[in-house]
């Protein structure tokens, strides 16, 4: 029954912050990338369950991201992207070291390597959508959007976790 819940858990995440950078995030016209809630989540569930469980749900949303309409690009870029993300968000912080300010700085990171990681990907891949001279301030808008999204994301999903599936949570 504890996979049950689990599993309501990680499609409670994905689909907020799915809705949430579709419906909201994407329209707002910040300067820069669009902020990556649904990356931030993916880093957040590898925190809260460990990177097996995070690349398990990298995978998962990367090829729902891919697979919904207003995407551009080949499938399974972001799932191998979200893969990795989660990953090393897993793996490079012990549970104990977990601060706040550790936590905005390895999600800004994180974020910032898979815009650049996405971009060279596209470029291998023939994308016309890749600008060299953008990127930048890509990276740098996207890992400021990430660790200000950090508190608001990482910290309930967390807590979320802890409280419903505590058997699980790293």
């Amino acid at each position: 029954m504890m996979w049950v819940r689990q599993v309501i858990i990680l499609v409670a995440i994905f689909f907020i912050a799915f809705l949430f950078q579709n419906a909201f995030l994407g329209r707002l016209g910040l300067p820069g990338s669009t902020p990556d809630l649904i990356l931030v989540s993916v880093i957040a569930v590898a925190l809260a369950y460990g990177y097996e469980i995070g690349m398990m749900y990298g995978f998962a949303a990367g090829i729902l991201v891919d697979l919904a309409p207003s995407t551009e690009g080949v499938i399974g870029v972001n799932a191998l992207l979200f893969m990795a993300a989660a990953f090393f968000a897993g793996r490079l912080l012990d549970p104990r070291d977990r601060t706040v300010p550790l936590l905005i700085g390895l999600t800004a990171a994180i974020v910032g390597a898979v815009i650049l990681a996405r971009g060279v990907i596209d470029s291998i891949l023939g994308q016309p959508t890749v600008v060299w001279g953008n990127m930048a301030g890509l990276i740098l808008s996207g890992a400021i959007y990430a660790g200000l999204l950090t508190p608001i994301v990482v910290m309930p999903v967390v807590w979320v976790v802890k409280k419903f599936t505590p058997e699980v949570a790293v």
